[in-house]
């Protein structure tokens, strides 16, 4: 590699150091800055979960065997992206070494970054907004549901077999697109 080609390298690298720098603090949306404040309340309680396991040289496959679960779930908690159950709380507490309480932080659910229930939502509306245009169309011409005339009601169901089922209804106006009539030249 010649002179000029290794200074421009090294100028992207630095470069591309800035920019992820300068966007891992930056805040898009509420979700982002909920997530970062979950994140660094429970990051003590991490560093200090997995620093411990480190240092006592436990695997998540031996804290998964020894708590009776498995690794990759012992993984999501230690990395913050599962909610730490108590009795799984006690049995890491005592294989980690740690006084009992000290993993209370990881409790809670964690707030993700745009994952989870958005990104399912989003995957619900990509799958069947096709569909859904098409019956609005079907029904109501050429027409959209409004998102500022607009209402969201969200409750708990039972599914057939019993199990508890999230219902999520859009309740937007009917707004049709603009006929021939409002493309008439003025008089």
């Amino acid at each position: 590699m010649n002179h000029s080609m290794r200074n421009l390298l090294a100028i992207l690298v630095v470069g591309l150091g800035f920019i992820s720098a300068a966007h891992a603090g930056e805040h898009t949306s509420v979700v982002d800055s909920q997530a970062l404040e979950s994140y660094d309340h429970r990051k003590p309680t991490l560093d200090l979960a997995n620093q411990a396991a480190h240092a006592k040289g436990l695997t998540l496959e031996a804290l998964g065997h020894a708590c009776n679960l498995l690794p990759i779930r012992v993984g999501a908690v230690l990395t913050g992206q599962a909610p730490l159950e108590k009795p799984s709380q006690t049995c890491l507490e005592t294989q980690l070494g740690l006084t009992p309480g000290a993993m209370t932080p990881l409790a809670t659910p964690p707030i993700r970054w745009q994952t989870g229930a958005i990104y399912r939502m989003h995957e619900a509306v990509e799958v069947y907004g096709p569909a859904l245009q098409r019956w609005f169309n079907e029904r109501y011409g050429d027409a959209i549901m409004s998102a500022i005339d607009f209402n969201v009601t969200v409750d708990e169901t039972k599914g057939a077999k019993g199990e508890r089922r999230i219902r999520i209804v859009f309740d937007g106006k009917a707004l049709p697109y603009a006929t021939d009539d409002g493309w008439r030249p003025a008089k």
